[in-house]
């Protein structure tokens, strides 16, 4: 114990448990694993079923231990391992080789371990018990490298077969919304031609029965003529003669015969070129530069700026609902200029195309706070998470997966990239903690993303806030241990950082880029410091 303690103190780095490599509360060791255990890993470590006849014993008996285990040693009873001396028992210990010798090794092959150091068997067994200590450590070393790489190729093997099946479904979607768009643009060509077709046969149509009314006509004029030239009746002939003069004079008009054909199909490339379905392209996620520069910060009257959303107009909206505030703000190259004060319950807003502000204010019903007028309005839209046109029509509901099971736990944040694809965050616990669920067009979740698996040891992921970069990547604050995690399409974290240590910026939590490209980060204080939360301008690049 005192050994151990003084070796703390030389390192000055205290000790941690060996297994779960966070508690420094050193307790015992593991005489067989040569690991130094807290109390809660002692305990696991004797449950496992291929550990429970290892030796653990209290640190503080490892001397008394060792002195035991040395005073039970027999060293009369050790052969000797060369062949040819069999039946001889080893009575030294080779320094210099650092091996066991019988009086054979020594005086029938005396160049071997000539001027060779010879120590005693005891001596000899202390230094060759600390030198297969090291060996046994190096071994560990080794064993805990090993499974980190063991451990890291599952996880990429995991996340690769997660983006598979996410690439599989999108290359699927995309075939089908050609399959779709080719039947109807079919369709469209196909009630085209029929339509051009009713136009020209109903012309023809026409014409053929004008022609057959002129060919009537000639032909009972011509029985006229026929029959008066036969009758031999003067006046007849006169008659006839006089009718026909005056049909004469009027004018036939023949139908005209040329008309305007239907049009031709002229089919396009038969192969679907990678243009239109497609590609696959190489994933340089790893090669990108992540960087992140702070360009201004701002202090705000809010305790926390729980809310907050970048307007065209350089101005940005923010919210906290304790204090039931929603203030519109200017952030100048200097300092912040209130611009309006609502009071007013935010749970949550969103920029409308119109400029006008969506606001929930945990009622039933959805309210619009209208740009021109500044003037707050009812809608008419129940409290569900659904997706509206722009009169609060119902377009989509996201409550059930295709299965009927249900989705979320509690839908906290929402936004949508380029795509409209859409992500969620999804709180699962009254500490916050939660999750980013990633959904399709037909209500099947794509991925679930709850942490990256390094910070996963250390910490739980809970989310406060996220937004879909030009890039498509999705920023995700974690205010309750300054973390900014940001994940690709596939639900793959791609980078992560700490803002308190690297940005200067505690308790990021409400977040929004504006049309520029800048991040708006809006920041929770520390307990008992003044209402001056402040809101971060931060220059992004690589995603």
């Amino acid at each position: 114990m005192m050994a151990l303690s003084k070796s703390l103190q030389k390192g000055q780095v205290p000790m941690s448990c060996q297994m779960c490599e966070e508690s420094n509360e050193i307790k015992w060791k593991c005489l067989l694993c040569n690991f130094l255990l807290c109390t809660k890993c002692q305990k696991l470590h004797k449950k496992v079923k291929s550990t429970n006849q290892h030796t653990i014993i209290d640190i503080a008996d490892i001397a008394s231990h060792q002195q035991q285990t040395k005073d039970k040693l027999d060293f009369s009873n050790i052969p000797c391992g060369i062949l040819i001396h069999a039946g001889q028992n080893c009575c030294l210990f080779c320094q210099s080789c650092e091996v066991v010798v019988c009086p054979l090794c020594i005086t029938d092959i005396p160049d071997k371990h000539d001027k060779h150091k010879m120590i005693e068997l005891a001596k000899g067994y202390e230094l060759t018990i600390k030198t297969v200590e090291t060996f046994n450590s190096e071994i560990d070393q080794k064993i805990v490298q090993n499974m980190k790489v063991l451990c890291e190729l599952g996880n990429f093997k995991s996340s690769e077969d997660i983006k598979y099946d996410l690439e599989e479904q999108n290359i699927l979607s995309r075939g089908k919304d050609l399959k779709d768009e080719v039947e109807k643009h079919t369709n469209k060509l196909l009630k085209e031609l029929n339509q051009r077709k009713e136009v020209l046969m109903k012309n023809v149509n026409d014409a053929e029965n004008r022609s057959e009314k002129i060919d009537k006509d000639l032909d009972f004029r011509k029985k006229n003529l026929s029959y008066a030239l036969n009758s031999n009746n003067a006046n007849q002939v006169f008659s006839i003669h006089s009718e026909e003069k005056t049909s004469r004079n009027q004018s036939i008009e023949y139908v005209q015969t040329t008309f305007k054909k239907l049009p031709k199909f002229v089919p396009g490339k038969q192969l679907v070129e990678d243009f239109y379905l497609g590609s696959l392209v190489e994933n340089n996620d790893d090669q990108k530069q992540f960087e992140l520069k702070v360009i201004n910060h701002y202090k705000t009257v809010f305790p926390l700026v729980e809310n907050l959303v970048c307007c065209g107009d350089a101005s940005t909206w923010i919210s906290h609902s304790i204090n039931q505030k929603l203030q519109q703000v200017k952030l100048t190259n200097k300092s912040l200029h209130e611009m309006h004060t609502f009071k007013i319950d935010i749970y949550n807003m969103a920029l409308l195309p119109s400029g006008d502000i969506l606001l929930s204010t945990r009622e039933s019903n959805l309210k619009i706070l209208f740009y021109r007028t500044m003037k707050v309005e009812l809608t008419h839209g129940p409290g569900q998470v659904i997706m509206m046109d722009m009169d609060g029509k119902k377009e989509k509901v996201y409550h059930t997966d295709t299965k009927g099971k249900p989705i979320f736990t509690l839908p906290y944040r929402i936004t949508t990239d380029n795509d409209s694809k859409i992500y969620v965050i999804d709180i699962l616990n009254d500490e916050g903690s939660g999750r980013i669920v990633a959904l399709d067009k037909t209500n099947e979740v794509r991925w679930i993303y709850i942490g990256n698996p390094d910070l996963n040891k250390r910490q739980t992921l809970k989310p406060k806030d996220l937004v879909a970069t030009k890039s498509d990547n999705i920023i995700i604050t974690n205010r309750h241990k300054h973390m900014i995690h940001i994940l690709n399409t596939s639900g793959q974290c791609i980078h992560y950082l700490n803002t308190k240590d690297q940005l200067g910026i505690h308790f990021p939590n409400s977040v929004d880029i504006d049309n520029r490209g800048t991040l708006y980060i809006g920041c929770n204080t520390y307990q008992g410091q003044p209402d001056e939360a402040k809101i971060y301008t931060v220059q992004v690049s690589g995603f």
